[in-house]
């Protein structure tokens, strides 16, 4: 009698973990649909007012073009410009900038097909808002990609491609610091077939003092052990591993005379350590101010792969000069205001890749 009770027990307590469990897989897919349903895009709230004025315009992928060249309206150049959106931020994009105190509007094509865009503004105390009807095409397959470190939390990779985004460079490491989302970018990424890239800010352990020869070592040394670490392989990277150089401190109080060929040692150290674990398509990257400052000799100038930051450009693939010849780098990094649709907090770099 006593062991039927006991049985009948047992199934009873088995039928109720059953139930809990499929409680909580229930509460946590739930959970999940939320947030994959509030990553979905909707119409900005800037369009729910009547646009003063609208305009048509042709997008490329990979071209920007200046709003203010197709709006024709002279109040457009007077007002203070207060916010820009797109309706569908895989399309295109609005990116703003200033120069003195003047504020400034690109438009950046992210993918083909047609969608509005709206800028608005104040002059003389009344509102303004200009809406344009963009078309955007790809002829030249340029992708569309971010950049990713903590600065945007744990975000989701199918997130990134409902706004557009065909590839990530993740950010592994800073200094001494390695990245500390970085293998949950990397999954995301693997996840929902985003093509993947790494960057490494190099910089002094405390981030002032001139860098020395045994901090770049320990720094690529702690590179190729992350991606060990991480299971990474040179095939699993369709983008190549960026050397980062706008920091300071590898520059610091070296002589100007040898300054570049200085720095040029630093990412030849750099490079070696991970081209002897296996990991030899690198690039660099910096802004025009560094790359013709500081990298300018035929070593950099040798290097194929060159991430250009570039704000505010118009036009398509900016030039840089270095070792006295013009290049066209392969991958240019338009804007800091890359928006990613439903998650109207978090803005990360845009970047076009053009493949050669």
């Amino acid at each position: 009698m006593m062991n039927k009770k006991l049985k009948q027990w047992g199934i009873g307590l088995l039928i109720a973990i059953v139930v809990l469990a499929v409680a909580i897989i229930g509460t946590l897919g739930y959970q999940n649909t939320k947030e994959k349903q509030a990553a979905k895009l909707t119409t900005p709230a800037i369009f729910q007012t009547k646009a003063t004025a609208t305009y048509k315009a042709n997008g490329i992928v990979g071209t920007t073009a200046a709003i203010n060249k197709i709006v024709t309206d002279p109040v457009y150049n007077q007002m203070t410009i207060t916010s820009v959106d797109c309706k569908n931020t895989a399309i295109c994009q609005l990116v703003s900038y200033l120069v003195g105190n003047k504020r400034y509007v690109l438009l950046v094509p992210t993918g083909s097909g047609q969608t509005t865009v709206r800028v608005t503004g104040q002059y003389n105390q009344k509102t303004y808002g200009y809406d344009i009807k963009v078309k955007v095409t790809n002829p030249n397959n340029v992708k569309v990609g971010v950049d990713l470190s903590s600065y945007q939390g744990k975000i989701e990779a199918d997130v990134l491609k409902k706004a557009g985004a065909s590839f990530a460079i993740v950010r592994a490491g800073h200094g001494y610091s390695t990245e500390k989302n970085f293998s949950h970018f990397i999954k995301e990424c693997q996840e929902d077939k985003i093509d993947l890239g790494l960057y490494w800010y190099l910089s002094s352990k405390d981030n002032k003092t001139l860098i020395t020869d045994q901090e770049v070592l320990d720094q690529a040394n702690s590179f190729v052990k992350l991606l060990k670490k991480n299971k990474l392989q040179p095939d699993d990277f369709k983008y190549p591993l960026y050397l980062d150089l706008e920091s300071d401190t590898l520059y610091g109080n070296v002589p100007e005379v040898i300054k570049i060929a200085y720095v040029e040692s630093l990412a030849r150290e750099f490079f070696d350590v991970l081209a002897k674990a296996g990991y030899k398509n690198v690039g660099i990257y910096a802004n025009k101010s560094y790359y013709e400052t500081y990298l300018s000799n035929a070593y950099f100038a040798s290097i194929k792969h060159k991430w250009y930051a570039r704000y505010g450009y118009v036009g398509t693939k900016p030039t840089i000069t270095l070792n006295n010849q013009n290049f066209a780098p392969d991958m240019w990094q338009v804007g800091d205001n890359f928006k990613i649709q439903g998650i109207s907090k978090k803005r990360i770099d845009l970047n076009y890749y053009y493949d050669k």
